[in-house]
């Protein structure tokens, strides 16, 4: 399970399970995150890569590789 951790300065989220729907954005009013911001956590807690796709996850560009070649299959950890 991956958690949204949101940086700091920014709005806790609404609840310890949400995540952020397909799409999603940041408010721009927000500040930025800071460089090399993490957006997942594990359910250890520890930095995570993210669920695939989602906002602010770090493989996220594998979902379109899959998109350009249905045959490849993806293993996420």
């Amino acid at each position: 399970m991956h958690k949204f951790n949101p940086p700091p300065e920014w709005p806790e989220p609404p609840s310890a399970s949400w995540r952020p729907p397909l799409g999603w954005e940041p408010d721009p009013a927000w500040p930025d995150a800071p460089a090399g911001w993490r957006f997942w956590t594990n359910r250890n807690g520890r930095r995570s890569s993210g669920p695939i796709g989602a906002y602010g996850a770090v493989d996220a560009g594998r979902l379109e590789l899959a998109t350009v070649d249905p045959a490849l299959v993806l293993m996420h950890s």
